[in-house]
Formats: structure tokens, C-alpha cells, sequence
């Protein structure tokens, strides 16, 4: 991918949208009691009371990590990677939750939101915007620049003068 093309714009700025998202999402969490959002994972009914503080204690700082990595442009393949496989999990989970019939807050940002179509339309388009992301980081990683393809690497012969 060429800087300052189209292509690169439009990446840099759908990682600039989910890396805000990220960081909305955790400071919503960060702003009140950990305790609030422990008792949002533990409707979930998928871990155990420990489980859920612990993932309370540790999923904001996370997001609030991969939101401002995205933002950063920092280690694109990795942590596109770790927002796609974070957001499948929520998407799951919520999936789950809403076949199931369970009237929950979902804890995407904070507390009082229901799981609905809505939310789980907004997740999915998320996650589809997450996933578009890391597979354009690993296109854009498999592609040799200009520049790199005509140095000669190691171990590759010389083109011979005439």
C-alpha cells in the first residue's frame, strides 16, 4: 500500500475510527466502578464471579492499549489481530446472549445499553471494519515496496553488466 494513497488514507482512517471506538469503550468502563462492570459480565453466565472481576480489572486497560496502538499506527498486523479476535468475542458472546433471550446490558460502553438488533448490528459492523483492517495490514505487509524490490538482497546475484 502506497503512503498517501487512497488505499492508505482509507486504512489509516477506518484505524483512527476503531482505535477512538476502543478508547470510548474503555474510558466509559475507566469513568466508574470496576464493580458496575464486573456485574455486566457476570449476567453473561460464562464465568465464574472471579472470572469477571478479573476480567472487569483488566478488559478496559486492553482496550484502552489497542485503541491507542490503532490510533498510533503502531504494529498494524498485530494489533488489528487482537481488535478482530477481541470484537468476535464480544460479537459471540452478544449473539449468544440475544438468542437466548437474555434482557442484559451488553458493557460496550459502560452500563444501561441492552443487547438488541441495534447493538448487534454496530458490533458486527465493527467487527467487519476490524477484520477489513487486518487483512489489508497483511496485504499491505506481503507486498514489497518499489523501492525494496530493485535492492539486491543478500544471496541474490548481481544483474551482470554487458
Amino acid at each position: 500500500m502506497r503512503r498517501y494513497s487512497p488505499a492508505w488514507w482509507a486504512f489509516a482512517g477506518g484505524r483512527v475510527l476503531l482505535g477512538l471506538v476502543f478508547v470510548y469503550a474503555a474510558y466509559t468502563k475507566l469513568r466508574t466502578s470496576f464493580l458496575l462492570f464486573a456485574m455486566a459480565i457476570d449476567a453473561y453466565k460464562l464465568l465464574p464471579e472471579a472470572g469477571a472481576v478479573a476480567v472487569a480489572r483488566v478488559l478496559p486497560w486492553t482496550e484502552l492499549a489497542l485503541g491507542i496502538a490503532l490510533i498510533a499506527g503502531l504494529w498494524p498486523r498485530l494489533v488489528t489481530s487482537a481488535a478482530t479476535g477481541l470484537l468476535a468475542v464480544f460479537f459471540a458472546v452478544m449473539v449468544r446472549a440475544f438468542r437466548q433471550g437474555q434482557e442484559i446490558s451488553c458493557g460496550c460502553f459502560g452500563m444501561g445499553e441492552p443487547i438488541s438488533g441495534r447493538t448487534l448490528m454496530r458490533d458486527g459492523a465493527l467487527l467487519a471494519l476490524s477484520l477489513a483492517l487486518t487483512a489489508a495490514a497483511y496485504y499491505a505487509a506481503r507486498r514489497p515496496r518499489a523501492a525494496e524490490a530493485s535492492v539486491p538482497r543478500p544471496g541474490n546475484a548481481l544483474p551482470e553488466k554487458s
